[in-house]
């Protein structure tokens, strides 16, 4: 029809889409909006995830950091506590490393400044034969719960070894030890007694009285059945 013209939408659409055109214009609006919002909730969401993982990062390095520090402290610790030396025999305390002196390898004993009043001297005294102790006076040492011989002290030293003098030299293979404060860590468990020499004689020991006991009993029913038996037999 002459003089007829196209109509344009109002709000520009660039598609140039015919005015009236039963809301396809409003449509695809309406879609670039809600992919917009949706573009823009993805990225926050990826903000929140990036720094999510981060703070999680942070937190995991400053965990394993204050393990590893605790770990230290806890060595540390470890180390500074003193031993407690040992009598290898009857376990009486011998002395501790608050008196250490020094440790030798060739002659495998330890020197200790001084020692308990489980360790006897014998005033007895004899001249050493180790090796590169040529003039070195000795006293013998023992325990005064078992006799266990452990060790020597020192009396008389040559100039070159004067360094040992009135030190008193326990022998490692006769000592044992133990850290001071290690006591929560149970040597056997709660459920389990330990199995030692006075035990073994008290478990004899009512062993014996079980045996007494059941004797008489099997006596005393003996003379019972006797008695039944002979009681039938008369009737």
């Amino acid at each position: 029809m002459a003089g007829a013209r196209s109509l344009r939408c109002p709000t520009g659409c660039a598609g140039g889409c015919e005015y009236g055109d039963k809301g396809k214009c409003s449509d695809s609006s309406l879609l670039s909006k809600r992919l917009s919002e949706d573009s823009s909730r993805h990225q926050l969401l990826q903000k929140w995830t990036s720094m999510w993982r981060s703070t999680s990062e942070d937190a995991s390095v400053a965990d394993t950091e204050k393990a590893r520090l605790e770990e230290e402290a806890a060595a540390a610790a470890e180390e500074e506590r003193p031993l407690v030396f040992l009598c290898s025999g009857c376990r009486r305390p011998l002395g501790d490393s608050l008196s250490w002196v020094t440790s030798q390898e060739d002659t495998n004993c330890i020197l200790l400044r001084c020692v308990s009043c489980n360790v006897s001297v014998d005033k007895e005294q004899k001249l050493s034969k180790r090796e590169k102790e040529n003039g070195c006076i000795l006293e013998t040492l023992y325990c005064t719960g078992c006799s266990l011989n452990l060790g020597y002290v020192y009396r008389c030293t040559p100039k070159n070894l004067d360094y040992k003098r009135d030190l008193f030299c326990l022998s490692v293979e006769a000592i044992e030890s133990y850290v001071l404060g290690s006591s929560e860590k149970q040597i056997v468990s709660e459920d389990k007694e330990l199995f030692n020499l006075e035990s073994r004689v008290e478990i004899e020991k009512s062993l014996k009285q079980m045996e007494d006991v059941l004797q008489a009993l099997q006596m005393k029913l003996w003379e019972v059945e006797s008695k039944l038996s002979f009681a039938t037999c008369k009737s």
